[in-house]
C-alpha cells in the first residue's frame, strides 16, 4: 500500500519529528559556526568612477542612480566587471537548510524501511547539523572570495636616515593591522 501525502496536515504528521529534530541540528551547527544569531545580509560591492560625473548636482544624482540600478541588474562596466551582489539568509537560511536535510533523512530512512523513531531523531539531528556544516564552509569560503578586506593587509613605513659616509638609507618596517 503507498501512502501519498496530499495536505498540509498529512505533511506535518509524516515530517514534523525528523523537522524538529533537523531545526534542533541546525541550531546547534548555526551557534557553533557563528556564536551568534545571524541576520540576514545583503552585500553589494559597487565603485564608482568619479571622473565621469557631470558638474551639475542634479545630473550627477541621476546618473548615479540609473548607473546603481544598471549594476545591480547586471550590466557591469570596466571599473566593476568584477563586483557582486551577494544575500545571505543568515538564521533563516539555516533553518531552511535544516527543514530539508529533516525531509530527506526521513525520506532516507522511510526506503530502508526503517520505522524506528529512535533512527529518525537521530538521523535527522545529524542530518540538521553535518548539512549545516558543510553548507556554511562552502559559503564561508564564497564569501571570502567576495569581500576584500583591507584591515589584513600589511602597511609599510619608512624612514631615510644617513650613514656616517654621507649615503642615505631607507629603513623600512612593516606593520600588520590586523
Amino acid at each position: 500500500m503507498e501512502e501519498q501525502i496530499t495536505s498540509i496536515p498529512q505533511f506535518i504528521q509524516w515530517f514534523g519529528l525528523p523537522i524538529a529534530m533537523s531545526l534542533i541540528g541546525g541550531l546547534i551547527g548555526h551557534f557553533v559556526k557563528n556564536g551568534i544569531i545571524e541576520l540576514p545580509k545583503f552585500v553589494i560591492e559597487y565603485t564608482e568612477d568619479p571622473a565621469s560625473w557631470p558638474a551639475n548636482w542634479f545630473l550627477r544624482s541621476l546618473q548615479r542612480t540609473g548607473r546603481f540600478l544598471l549594476f545591480l541588474l547586471g550590466y557591469r562596466n570596466r571599473t566593476n566587471a568584477t563586483d557582486k551582489v551577494f544575500f545571505d539568509l543568515g538564521f533563516l537560511g539555516d533553518l531552511l537548510i535544516a527543514i530539508g536535510t529533516g525531509i530527506l533523512a526521513k525520506t532516507a530512512l522511510a526506503l530502508a524501511n526503517t520505522d524506528s523513531p529512535y533512527a529518525v531523531i537521530s538521523s535527522s539531528l545529524l542530518a540538521g547539523y553535518a548539512g549545516l556544516s558543510y553548507l556554511k564552509t562552502k559559503q564561508n569560503k564564497e564569501i571570502a572570495s567576495t569581500v576584500i578586506e583591507t584591515l589584513d593587509e600589511p602597511e609599510e613605513t619608512g624612514v631615510e636616515v644617513g650613514s656616517s659616509d654621507g649615503r642615505k638609507e631607507r629603513l623600512t618596517r612593516t606593520v600588520d593591522k590586523g
